[in-house]
């Protein structure tokens, strides 16, 4: 291991871009470093080792054998730590178990990716205790100390990298479909960049943090700000606020957070819904639910045990009241699998699950389920307005209808009927209170029985059709109630069609 290290230190000099004209050199600077209470990772950092395999060397006493430090007894780390206190430099990040401890956390959820972008969020008292050991350096001579020093994020981002690559065979790339993102906390150091606000004196109305003109420094100011003003820092001022080289600190940082998120994976397919009382999604009203089940759970509960999903979400074409039956060829709907663990789902898995429903004769059918790519998931969108939906009732009148009535409405509704639809009472408490108009396409009313009458109706999207049956007290007009100068009521509903080509037919399939 202490060869690893020796070889780039010798691949350093020899490069002639060091700071450094022989290893005695190196052998004095890493000591004066050491002194300062550095890790070993951090004493590599600040005599400008590159980043690489050197990094990755499990063992400090390796580390500081090839760099000629003689460690002291007492202050020698254990195997698995690379310094005995957390170093005041890097804030214990660059402990190498640290990125054992995320990767064990990544490896643990089975994600079947190739791919990951690792975001990486440090404290800001990390640039202020670099400043600090730049500082000390050119104090104590320490030329490597002063600048182009790798940055704590790129020394984690690569040891965090090397590691996620053996153990769970994923590579970081800039891909849009996995984000790892670490953020780093340490509240012993919290407030140690705030003397920089105090130091600015910006007037009182730049600042949302004054209060009668007095500046209130903030622990939230962004990265960027705080470089910004240690460069416009000078040496001497810093120093009146901030010890160089950096002061010894009992915790190291703890992961603040830490979040895993993929992109989601979109199901297509269309639903049926063959018993009445089922709702679309969970119908809960002030903690009680209303339907047993739901057309989302039914669908959504197999994909999610087999995605491995944190959670998931249905988008319908649409949707029926719970007590209105789905028949035809379905209603068109999306699921959206959020942050799924698997997404190498094949067409046999997804039919399973599809057979699996017609099998149990579940009141819940699904047809043509299948994945599909999350630009797809537009068309149910843009499908709102331009659908047409096929419906047939079961109607109630208050008396019988005489044929010449009968025909006088089936001639009108041929002709498509145009509505002037207030929003009905039943839903007023969640829409705007606004008339809307709406076009039947098609009305065609048949005797069963008695008062009983069949009407099948073909609509333009988003007209109510119970409201059209009954007239909801008069808020939608015309309505068969008026048509046929009687009352009218509803007695069930079905929804037969959606024309809406979901999920799409590929363009080369002949229907």
């Amino acid at each position: 291991m202490a060869d690893t290290v020796e070889s780039a230190v010798m691949a350093v000099l020899q490069s002639g871009n060091s700071k450094y004209a022989d290893a005695g050199q190196i052998k004095e600077a890493s000591e004066k470093l050491y002194s300062f209470g550095l890790c070993a990772l951090c004493i590599l950092r600040y005599i400008q080792l590159p980043i690489g395999p050197s990094y990755c060397v499990r063992s400090a006493d390796a580390i500081y054998k090839a760099l000629g430090i003689e460690a002291k007894q007492d202050q020698k780390p254990d195997e698995e730590s690379l310094c005995v206190k957390p170093c005041p430099a890097c804030l214990g990040i660059l402990d190498l178990t640290v990125a054992d401890h995320i990767v064990g956390q990544f490896k643990a959820e089975d994600y079947d990716t190739m791919d990951a972008l690792v975001g990486i969020e440090l404290p800001k008292s990390i640039y202020i205790r670099h400043r600090a050991v730049q500082i000390a350096g050119r104090q104590q001579n320490i030329p490597s100390a002063a600048e182009n020093v790798p940055e704590v994020k790129d020394v984690f981002r690569y040891l965090f990298t090397q590691q996620l690559s053996i153990v769970c065979d994923v590579k970081a790339n800039a891909t849009n479909d996995m984000r790892i993102d670490i953020a780093f906390s340490h509240p012993e150091t919290a407030t140690e960049h705030q003397f920089l606000n105090i130091r600015k004196k910006e007037p009182a109305s730049n600042s949302s943090d004054r209060k009668n003109g007095t500046f209130k420094a903030s622990a939230d100011r962004s990265k960027t700000v705080v470089l910004s003003d240690l460069g416009a820092c000078a040496d001497d001022e810093f120093t009146k606020h901030s010890t160089c080289p950096p002061p010894a600190i009992e915790t190291a940082a703890k992961i603040d957070s830490l979040i895993f998120k993929r992109a989601s994976l979109f199901i297509g397919g269309r639903y049926l819904k063959l018993e009445r009382n089922i709702s679309q999604t969970p119908f809960v009203v002030e903690g009680r639910r209303m339907t047993e089940l739901s057309v989302a759970e039914v669908i959504g509960e197999p994909l999610e045990r087999l995605i491995r999903c944190d959670s998931y979400n249905l988008v319908g074409s649409g949707r029926e009241d719970a007590d209105v039956r789905m028949l035809g060829d379905g209603r068109p709907f999306y699921i959206e699998c959020i942050n799924p663990r698997f997404k190498a789902v094949t067409k046999e898995q997804i039919q399973d699950i599809e057979d699996q429903l017609t099998s149990s004769n579940s009141p819940v059918q699904v047809r043509r389920l299948q994945v599909i790519p999350a630009k797809d998931t537009s068309i149910i969108k843009e499908g709102e307005e331009h659908k047409t939906k096929h419906y047939c009732a079961l109607v109630w009148f208050s008396q019988p209808l005489n044929p010449d009535k009968l025909v006088e409405i089936n001639t009108l509704g041929k002709n498509g009927i145009l509505l002037q639809q207030k929003t009905p009472v039943r839903v007023l408490h969640r829409r705007a209170p606004l008339t809307r108009p709406k076009r039947l396409l098609n009305v065609e009313l048949s005797h069963i029985e008695d008062r009983f009458y069949k009407v099948r109706i073909e609509s333009e999207a988003g007209a109510y059709i119970k409201e059209f049956v009954h007239g909801d007290l008069g808020r939608t007009t015309p309505s068969l109630a008026d048509l046929a100068g009687v009352t009218a009521d509803i007695l069930e509903l079905d929804v037969e069609g959606v024309s809406l080509d979901f999920p799409p037919t590929p363009k080369d399939t002949i229907v």
